[in-house]
């Protein structure tokens, strides 16, 4: 295997790993045997669990942007982004997993900062990413209402992770029904 497969191998390794033990509590050693590489292999390609931890998260990021890239403004509509979203934890509960694992580490950090700006990055670009649409259909306010969506995904995402009984799909009609209503007053002003 080249270097880049090493690498790739690696951070897919990781993100299994901090997904099902923590980051605190996985290893060197236990990423290492999930790649089924030796740890001193690891130390080649990353110099500490931090830089490999940054590492999966941009891993995990361009995954989620590559699925809406070259899509012109207004090709997908809001309730089809609502169901994607919605399909996440259903289909991927890991990825938010992750993005609850990340927040929780950046909210602890206090001597470097770097986890507490790549949590802060995560937002901004979940906001980003929600309110370039929303500019074309709410003029003074897309930042405001991305944040509140985007804070409605993560938890309505975390309720259904711990509640198997939550009715996320009701969860979803609403803020659906919400925006229709919040949009439409919009439009109407």
């Amino acid at each position: 295997m080249n270097a880049k497969d090493n690498k790739k191998r690696l951070i897919d390794a990781a993100y299994k790993v901090f997904v099902k033990k923590g980051y605190l509590n996985a290893s060197i050693k236990d990423i290492a045997r999930e790649a089924d590489i030796t740890p001193g292999l690891v130390h080649y390609y990353f110099k500490n669990k931090e830089e490999l931890l940054l590492s999966v998260q941009d891993e995990v990021q361009k995954q989620y942007q590559q699925q809406y890239e070259g899509q012109s403004v207004g090709s997908v509509s809001p309730e089809e982004v609502l169901l994607e979203i919605k399909s996440r934890v259903e289909n991927n509960p890991d990825w938010y997993r992750w993005r609850y694992e990340i927040y929780s580490l950046g909210l602890k950090e206090s001597d470097s900062g770097h986890l507490e700006q790549q949590v802060a990055s995560i937002l901004k670009s979940g906001r980003d990413s929600l309110s370039a649409p929303l500019q074309h259909v709410v003029s003074d306010s897309h930042t405001a209402l991305a944040g509140i969506l985007l804070a409605c995904f993560d938890g309505l995402a975390l309720q259904k992770i711990v509640d198997d009984e939550f009715d996320i799909d009701q969860s979803y009609r609403v803020l659906s029904e919400l925006l229709e209503l919040y949009l439409s007053k919009q439009h109407s002003v």
